[in-house]
């Protein structure tokens, strides 16, 4: 209840009250509380009374949900039956797969005594009554009453009873004032779909292309460098073992070595012959 309103700066209505609520806990389970008597404590010009049979909400991994229930319900304002029910109550439900749904009852509900059938999600029904508010003539206390069972992709709403008052009436010597005075609700359920949890997808093997590289050739021969000018060319002839690197060196050598040879046999004949002609 938030209801407020004053005439000429006289407070003549106030009622500021919630009575029974749930919240399901932030890491899932239910809260709830039941049995409660409806009192607003504090009120001016508004008296209650009647039963919250109970009010629920659940949190789950798969589903959350919520209900309120009230019973024998009597609300009056300035001493005017505004509001009767034998029982109200607004329920919801919210898979994390499938549709959301919110749903209403009432049984024997009156608007200033007269029984209403409201239709969720209309302009509702709206009706009146005349009432005494002092510095007030033909003043009126005019009441709306809706109900709102609405559905979203994420969650959905029940709102059994929405009422909405306002106070109409004339100075004395003055203007007609119109007097918004506030809500009553009246079984009020809401929950929300649970989040889906993603699994981290498992990375899938991914085959990368490699450019194929040219397979390289075996190497074949190729032609002596030139060579470095400086150094001697190679020799297609066997490597001798003597000092030197020359064929025609070795060549000399042999040469000059086998006239030597010669020369020491025809010196050594010479001599032998020599003395042979002594000796003779």
């Amino acid at each position: 209840m938030d209801l407020s309103a004053s005439v000429l700066g006289t407070p003549v209505i106030t009622a500021d009250a919630v009575i029974g609520t749930a919240t399901a806990p932030a890491g899932g389970g239910t809260d709830s509380d039941t049995a409660l008597a409806i009192t607003i404590p504090g009120a001016l010009g508004v008296t209650a009374s009647g039963t919250v049979v109970q009010v629920s909400a659940t949190r789950g991994d798969t589903a959350s949900s919520a209900n309120a229930e009230i019973a024998d319900l009597a609300l009056s304002v300035l001493g005017t039956s505004v509001i009767d029910a034998d029982v109200i109550t607004a329920a919801v439900a919210c898979p994390q797969v499938g549709a959301q749904t919110a749903d209403t009852t009432f049984v024997g509900l009156e608007l200033f005594g007269e029984p209403v059938n409201l239709l969720p999600n209309t302009p509702g029904v709206t009706a009146s009554a005349a009432v005494t508010v002092p510095g007030l003539t033909d003043a009126s206390l005019n009441v709306t009453l809706t109900n709102v069972e609405t559905t979203t992709a994420d969650g959905a709403t029940a709102i059994a009873v929405q009422a909405t008052l306002r106070l109409t009436g004339t100075i004395v010597g003055g203007p007609l004032l119109d007097i918004p005075v506030g809500s009553v609700i009246l079984a009020e359920a809401r929950c929300e779909r649970p989040l889906q949890t993603t699994p981290t997808p498992t990375p899938t093997p991914t085959a990368t292309a490699t450019p194929t590289q040219p397979t390289p050739s075996p190497t074949q021969p190729t032609a002596a460098p030139t060579g470095d000018p400086t150094q001697p060319a190679p020799s297609t002839s066997p490597t001798l073992p003597v000092t030197g690197g020359s064929a025609a060196n070795l060549w000399w050598f042999f040469s000059t070595g086998l006239a030597l040879v010669v020369a020491g046999t025809t010196a050594r004949l010479i001599v032998r012959r020599s003395r042979a002609a002594i000796d003779a």
